[in-house]
This record gives structure tokens, C-alpha cells and sequence, in this order.
């Protein structure tokens, strides 16, 4: 397991996700930051913006020796940690939440509020076809939910003809 390339979630400096996304790349550290383009209002006019799904943290896919590197890159704080540990997420998981965010049509949201286990399901319409999750409720409307280990979840719509039971 030590030698062996695993995902893991990076706390950042507040607002500076993309900043050290770009630091990443000159350190040649593969990484992964979840970003979406949705409708900010201000008071003198509506403009399309790019934001990160998960605010406060990147994903960097590393080995466990190159975790100093990663801590050293301005703005990246620290690994998110169970037990003293960096968690690893698994390889599908993160999967799932990369095709959920480049292909939804509807705002992927993310928290880490702890769900209750829905009923798993696939899609098996729409541009999120093929994808797996669970089918859960939240505030009266149903929701695809994607489970990050430990970390949390990404949420998403979509229309219940788009989904059959597993």
C-alpha cells in the first residue's frame, strides 16, 4: 500500500483552491480540483463564474513519500486525517464524482452531512447515464448521491425516469 498511488483530500488556504491548483501543476503533482461554472447575481448584473465544488479542498492522487511535497506548496495546509492518518478515497469514488461534475447538468453541491443510506440505483438516462449512486430525499426532492470515504458528499438532480433500482 505504501507504494502505491492513492487519492487523498487537501485541506487549502480559504478561497485558494485554483491558486494552488496552479502550484500543483509546476510541482508536477497530479491532482484533481472539481470546478463548475454557475450564475452569481450582483446588483448591477448577473455573470456566469467558475467555482470549486468543494470549497476548502483540492485532491491530489500521490504516494505516501510525497506527502512533505504536497504540504510544502503554498496554500495547501494539510491532509485530511482520521486517526493521525491521511485518508485515502478509493479510485472509483472519485471517479464517479469527476463524471458527476463534467457531466450534470444541474449544480453538483457538496456536504458532509451524513445521509442515511438510500436506495442504490444507476442512471440509465440523460448525460449522467451509466453513473451509480444512491437515490436519497433532501428537502422534499430527490437527489443522486455520490459517497466520498469519510469526506462526505456530492449531490446532484435528476429526474427520476432517469433511474432504475440496482
Amino acid at each position: 500500500m505504501v507504494d502505491e498511488l492513492r487519492w487523498y483530500a487537501v485541506y487549502t488556504a480559504p478561497r485558494a483552491e485554483k491558486k494552488v491548483s496552479e502550484r500543483f501543476v509546476q510541482e508536477g503533482i497530479e491532482h484533481y480540483l472539481p470546478i463548475q461554472t454557475v450564475k452569481r447575481r450582483w446588483s448591477d448584473r448577473i455573470k456566469e463564474v467558475q467555482v470549486p465544488v468543494v470549497n476548502g479542498y483540492i485532491f491530489v492522487r500521490v504516494l505516501v513519500v510525497d506527502f512533505i511535497r504536497v504540504t510544502k506548496v503554498y496554500g495547501a495546509l494539510a491532509f485530511i486525517k482520521e486517526q493521525g492518518q491521511p485518508v485515502a478515497i478509493p479510485d472509483s469514488q472519485l471517479e464517479r464524482l469527476r463524471f458527476m461534475v463534467e457531466h450534470s447538468e444541474e449544480p453538483v453541491e457538496y456536504t458532509q452531512e451524513n445521509f442515511e443510506h438510500g436506495e442504490s440505483i444507476r442512471i440509465c438516462k440523460g448525460p449522467l447515464e451509466g453513473m451509480m449512486g444512491e437515490l436519497v430525499e433532501m428537502k422534499g426532492k430527490n437527489k443522486v448521491l455520490i459517497r466520498l470515504e469519510r469526506f462526505g458528499c456530492a449531490i446532484t438532480s435528476v429526474p427520476v425516469s432517469f433511474v432504475e433500482k440496482v
